[in-house]
């Protein structure tokens, strides 16, 4: 019986394994088709206006930097998912970095004419964490709330609730369609907006399962709300820490 158990184990792995090289197989081949045909055309010679070499010159670059952004996190989810990242787990107060957090994102959100307000509603926020990989969380929620919205209005609200602190992360932009909303965890799953194109800037498709998998490795947990065309809204809790 726990022979048939362990075959049965192993082979569930092999196939998530295929499955992973599979889909990263597919990402990567975009991005890689796309640079590839416009340098052969800039090699053949076929690119003699100034300003269209500029403009494949210019996809060129951004491709590759989504390649590299790519290749990042599949290399993060994967040190993730095999159990390779070793959180440590120390006093971190969650008001001041997550006041920090969205400081240090305040121009992002100007370039895109939208408001970040830091809502303070517990004087402090002590949970056990790793410094560093809370505020690639609340750094990675806070980017994508951002990409969201335009002419609005992103919150950040801190609060403790029944012995656990709460972060909360809302916008009023774009917002989820039902349909996505159970794959946004997902490897590579990129959420559509409701005219009909990705977000303007693309990325991994590996943030969230990312930040999902950071937030488990300590102690938390994570949910998101959301209605199309109205916003999203994302709240994580983590156990509070009382030192005695």
């Amino acid at each position: 019986m726990r022979l048939r158990e362990m075959h049965a184990e192993s082979r569930r792995m092999e196939e998530e394994k295929a499955q992973l090289f599979a889909e990263i197989s597919h990402e990567l081949r975009t991005p890689l088709t796309a640079v590839q045909g416009f340098v052969e055309a800039i090699r053949d010679g076929m690119v003699q206006d100034e300003a269209l070499l500029k403009r494949y010159l210019d996809t060129i670059y951004t491709q590759t930097i989504h390649i590299t952004r790519l290749v990042d996190d599949i290399l993060a989810l994967t040190r993730l998912e095999s159990g390779d990242v070793t959180v440590e787990k120390l006093p971190v107060d969650l008001v001041p970095l997550a006041r920090d957090v969205v400081i240090s994102m305040e121009a992002m959100a100007d370039s895109k004419n939208t408001s970040i307000l830091f809502e303070k509603k517990t004087e402090n926020a002590v949970v056990l964490g790793d410094v560093d990989r809370m505020e690639q969380i609340i750094r990675n929620l806070l980017k994508n709330a951002v990409r969201a919205t335009e002419n609005g209005t992103v919150k950040v609200g801190v609060g403790v609730r029944q012995g656990e602190v709460v972060l909360i992360i809302e916008d009023d932009g774009i917002g989820i369609a039902p349909e996505d909303l159970p794959h946004i965890w997902d490897r590579f799953y990129q959420v559509k907006n409701q005219r009909g194109g990705y977000l303007q800037e693309k990325g991994s498709g590996l943030g969230l399962a990312i930040v999902k998998k950071l937030v488990q490795l300590q102690d938390g947990s994570i949910d998101v709300t959301s209605k199309l065309g109205e916003g999203t809204t994302f709240y994580i809790k983590f156990p509070s820490y009382n030192p005695k």
